[in-house]
């Protein structure tokens, strides 16, 4: 139960990704422009909802179920850079950085969490022997959310 309501979390915090503040030059998009811009690089992020999918998979263990996690991992911080290029309107900036702050602590939790993994493990066992990981996910990824709908990136947030 545990294993999924952390997947499920997950994937909507890796839908939720958005830019990392730096690179942003130029003029700032409208709002409009800027939930697009989001919204589709949220649609991008599937991969990593697919390897968090994988890592569930009772066949996987160990050093498989790391490696769907740090995958995932990977690909949040790939959309969290790509979005990081576009220029917020002034008014929002500063929700998108902290949005953005929060991703990249999610990413980096959820690779933690995956260091963790010990050998035969599966996802369901590494989430129960580690519930302050989780938690620490849990939080980040319902602060990343609200946040989210805030800016009205509805393919990012539930």
């Amino acid at each position: 139960m545990r294993a999924r309501a952390v997947a499920a979390v997950m994937a909507v915090a890796l839908l939720a990704a958005c830019g990392d503040g730096g690179g942003r030059t130029g003029k700032p998009l409208t709002n409009a422009e800027l939930v697009a811009r989001v919204d589709a690089e949220c649609l991008r992020l599937a991969s990593a909802g697919n390897d968090l999918v994988a890592a569930q998979d009772p066949s996987a263990q160990g050093t498989q179920v790391s490696g769907f996690m740090h995958a995932a991992a990977r690909v949040l911080r790939a959309r969290v850079r790509e979005i990081g290029q576009l220029v917020p309107p002034p008014q929002v900036a500063g929700d998108v950085s902290r949005f953005v702050s929060l991703l990249n602590r999610y990413a980096d939790q959820l690779d933690g969490l995956a260091r963790r993994t010990r050998a035969g493990e599966t996802y369901d066992q590494l989430l129960t022997r580690s519930p302050a990981q989780v938690s620490a996910l849990n939080g980040i990824a319902a602060q990343a959310n609200k946040i989210a709908a805030q800016l009205n990136f509805k393919d990012c947030a539930t």
